[in-house]
């Protein structure tokens, strides 16, 4: 069974395609997000909610804790890294997150949901988050690898020798939404911000080559630049930029605003917030 996220991603979505439901107690004051909260408090200390007001959402703290969890879960999955126990009625996957202090891996457990179909949830429920040295994951010994992403280095860092072909046509048409509001609805002008800020880019990645930002999507490595269409202080957006298999340009057909390129980007490591800052 192959399931399409770890916990339920929106209202609609069935519980077969669900990994698991992540219960809490209502009673003793603990809501949804409890279980999140605990987690970031065991893991190294890391900002896991946006800092813009327009990435923001009510009721949500850690929107990039939840995206980092469930995204890794679905290359743990596929890469068959999910280990289970020998009567399978638990499972068990790495984080990827270490602990504070002795830098311990964190990992998740969970027990099966025998009452699942009667009660239309999830296959299993989350049992809850140990590091290395817990006696809970004495049956999960060895204990399961890290997610991995990258297969070649190279594929890190801006390749300098490279140019970049972008395509306007198809970012303005299928990603005008994502556009700053005073660029949207103007195509001219749209066009003549982004042609500048893409000419700019060689140079300041010649001057700090951690400008390109590594990120993974759809099983491969792509990277992220910082665009400057408003402001010559603040990136508005992250133009995806995938080197061709011809090695001598770098295809970019789409922008992602910063919160969606900074989950993205988490997944491989902790960005530097230099640009990428939502």
């Amino acid at each position: 069974m192959k399931y399409e996220s770890l916990v339920r991603r929106y209202k609609e979505q069935l519980p077969a395609n669900i990994f698991a439901h992540f219960p809490y107690r209502g009673d003793e004051g603990e809501t949804w997000q409890t279980r999140y909260e605990k987690l970031s408090g065991m893991a190294k200390d890391e900002e896991w909610d946006f800092n813009r007001n327009e990435f923001k959402k009510p009721g949500k703290d850690f929107p990039i804790l939840e995206g980092f969890l469930n995204y890794t879960f679905l290359r743990i999955q596929e890469q068959g890294r999910i280990v289970f126990s020998e009567e399978n009625d638990k499972a068990c996957f790495n984080t990827g997150l270490q602990t504070r202090e002795s830098e311990k891996d964190i990992y998740a457990t969970f027990y099966k949901n025998r009452h699942a179909e009667q009660a239309g949830q999830p296959d299993w429920m989350l049992f809850g988050f140990f590091d290395s040295y817990s006696e809970r994951l004495s049956e999960f010994r060895p204990l399961p690898s890290i997610a991995t992403y990258i297969e070649d280095l190279s594929s890190l860092f801006f390749d300098l020798n490279c140019k970049i072909d972008v395509n306007y046509d198809h970012i303005f048409e299928a990603n005008n939404d994502r556009l700053p509001e005073a660029l949207r609805g103007n195509k001219t002008m749209a066009r003549m911000a982004m042609e500048g800020a893409v000419a700019q880019l060689r140079e300041k990645i010649s001057r700090n080559y951690k400008i390109a930002i590594p990120h993974w999507y759809e099983n491969k490595m792509q990277l992220l630049l910082p665009l400057n269409l408003t402001s010559d202080t603040e990136a508005d957006l992250a133009l995806v930029a995938e080197k061709d298999p011809s090695g001598n340009v770098y295809l970019a057909r789409t922008v992602l605003t910063m919160a969606m390129a900074y989950m993205d980007a988490r997944l491989i490591t902790s960005p530097d917030r230099a640009w990428l800052n939502p």
